[in-house]
């Protein structure tokens, strides 16, 4: 099921999910937010139609402009070298020698190296100018602002509440829980939408993953925006996990690096999620549960904790998970 105009709506029960339960992860979380199971609109909390930004969870949309560029031929591959791009946004500028062989993936991976002082690939970095520097030249690949080329893309997807982009100096997802969950469906279907491939089933078979390196070795040496673009909204070694659960701006929920314990303990392991605020803005996508879940409150941290009682609403109603 898919939405049209508006989320068609069931209760819990009939998609197997505990009312109540539901409610209680509704009321830790607050906020604002929705649950989307089986394609059906099935919890709403405090305003499921308001604007706001959010924040990192807005990350996993630009690689998804990424991936429309790539299939539209505007990119040959994610692993496309971003430096002709850098040089067309800003004349007269250029990445430094260190930077020079940066691509796309790096960008999207937190593996780009820009701001830090380890070359590009070798050194993970949850780093919010290398972000900034993304959703320049992806504005300049794709010749239009992100809204933009955002609204036109996902057309068919509905949105009811206005524009997405628009906080953060135009790289900043401004839209309301019920329109970002249609992205998280649409990322749930693997690109499809109502019976349209609209991105090919393979780059989310290729892409939705890690691509992040169990072993890659955390930046340790500063450096510098030396082109001068700002940051997205944090540092350039924010102390964040990365390594084995991070890929294309999602956070997966797979082995932490240093150990065999997965990221989110409480959800399946094809669990993926975008993370804003250390866990104030979550878009959460569950494959095997058909469920998504897009809301503003408080998670639990980074890694979620209150997703426990999004379980409990599951294993209650339905044993079988």
């Amino acid at each position: 099921m898919f939405p049209q105009d508006t989320w068609q709506t069931k209760t819990p029960g009939q998609v197997k999910l505990d009312a109540d339960k539901l409610n209680a992860f509704a009321k830790a979380i607050g906020g604002d937010g929705v649950v989307v199971r089986d394609g059906y609109l099935v919890k709403t909390w405090g305003k499921p139609s308001r604007r706001a930004d959010w924040a990192s969870s807005c990350k996993p949309v630009i690689s998804t402009l990424l991936l429309f560029a790539v299939q539209e031929g505007k990119l040959k591959s994610v692993d496309d070298p971003v430096r002709p791009w850098v040089r067309k946004r800003w004349p007269g500028k250029d990445l430094i020698e260190k930077d020079h062989d940066m691509t796309f993936r790096q960008l999207a991976d937190m593996t780009s190296g820009y701001s830090r002082g380890e070359r590009p690939g070798t050194h993970w970095a949850y780093n919010d100018y290398a972000i900034k520097l993304y959703a320049n030249v992806l504005t300049e690949v794709l010749g239009t602002s992100l809204n933009d080329a955002a609204l036109s893309r996902f057309k068919p997807f509905g949105f009811q509440d206005g524009d997405l982009f628009g906080s953060r100096g135009g790289a900043g997802v401004n839209t309301s829980p019920r329109d970002f969950a249609r992205i998280g469906w649409f990322w749930l279907n693997q690109g499809n939408w109502n019976g349209k491939q609209l991105l090919p089933r393979e780059s989310f078979i290729q892409y939705c993953k890690p691509d992040v390196p169990r072993d890659l070795p955390r930046t340790r040496k500063a450096g510098s925006d030396y082109l001068k673009i700002g940051t997205h909204g944090g540092g350039t070694d924010q102390n964040f996990p990365g390594q084995g659960v991070y890929g294309f701006n999602w956070w997966f929920n797979a082995r932490m690096a240093g150990g065999d314990e997965h990221f989110v303990r409480h959800v399946p392991h094809d669990t993926f999620c975008g993370i804003g605020h250390r866990g104030n803005e979550v878009m959460l996508i569950v494959p095997s549960w058909k469920l998504v879940v897009a809301a503003r409150g408080n998670w639990g941290g980074v890694r979620l904790d209150k997703t426990k009682l999004l379980a409990d609403a599951i294993s209650a109603s339905d044993p079988s998970h």
